[in-house]
């Protein structure tokens, strides 16, 4: 039916339970900084690490609207989406108390982060047999997620299944997430693909089915365990070509692989 299969990660490959507001982790993450010479209370960390995440926002869209005409912004106001880079606010707390850390530093201490947050990440029944049989048929498949690099890269590789993309595309690779449709353009041309013969297979209905029909994909919605708790109430309503109200990829492999 398709020549391109292009897949959200989390919450349609991917199963994961993260916990970032536990005293633990910041309690670890405060000693962390303590050991570099950033003195913090765990509190206070937490508090300085979310602030630094609303400024980088702030800051991307500042820049964004600088770079963006008046008509295009009006185009895309509705679908905005922004991202940032993370490890930059982990070093930008550094800063903030006089200490010099280099970026690559940064990334390592965001992959602390992640593995103390992270209680499992796993595949979903199904996930690499679907994507096993899509590479035997010589289909073209392609991640796009909204997702931090310095975090998924190695998760991916952890899952085994980094070896079946033809191309990934992180937002925060690119500054910007689903639905804005520059994200979607931005994978749509670096990989020379056709929208009329590929379909996105994703879990949040605004994100992933919405994104991808205003660019002229086929879509696929799977409703799972971390899909937006409002898409429950929508799916009466919703608008895609195969429409799943609950996680099944062996169901999605007969619906979309024929």
């Amino acid at each position: 039916m398709f020549n391109t299969y292009i897949f959200d990660l989390y919450g349609t490959l991917v199963d994961i339970r993260t916990d970032e507001e536990s005293w633990e982790l910041w309690s670890k993450m405060s000693l962390l900084y303590q050991y570099r010479g950033a003195i913090y209370k765990p509190q206070e960390l937490r508090e300085a690490f979310e602030q630094g995440v609303k400024t980088a926002i702030k800051r991307a869209t500042d820049m964004d609207k600088e770079l963006t005409n008046r008509k295009e912004l009006d185009e895309l106001s509705e679908q905005t989406k922004l991202e940032i880079q993370i490890e930059y606010v982990y070093q930008e707390l550094f800063h903030n108390k006089g200490v010099e850390i280099t970026i690559d530093e940064c990334s390592q201490i965001a992959q602390f982060f992640r593995s103390v947050s992270t209680c499992y990440v796993k595949l979903y029944k199904g996930a690499l047999e679907l994507l096993q049989e899509l590479k035997a048929k010589n289909k073209k498949v392609y991640l796009l997620s909204n997702a931090q690099a310095v975090f998924t890269r190695g998760e991916l590789q952890l899952l085994g299944i980094l070896p079946y993309f033809d191309g990934i595309l992180l937002s925060s690779d690119v500054g910007y997430k689903k639905p804005d449709r520059r994200f979607y353009e931005r994978l749509l041309d670096t990989y020379h693909i056709d929208p009329t013969t590929a379909i996105m297979i994703g879990n949040d209905y605004r994100a992933d089915s919405l994104g991808g029909a205003n660019v002229g994909l086929h879509t696929c919605y799977i409703n799972s365990n971390l899909s937006p708790r409002e898409d429950a109430n929508m799916i009466a309503n919703m608008k895609a070509d195969f429409i799943l109200e609950s996680m099944d990829l062996v169901k999605v492999k007969s619906l979309v692989l024929r």
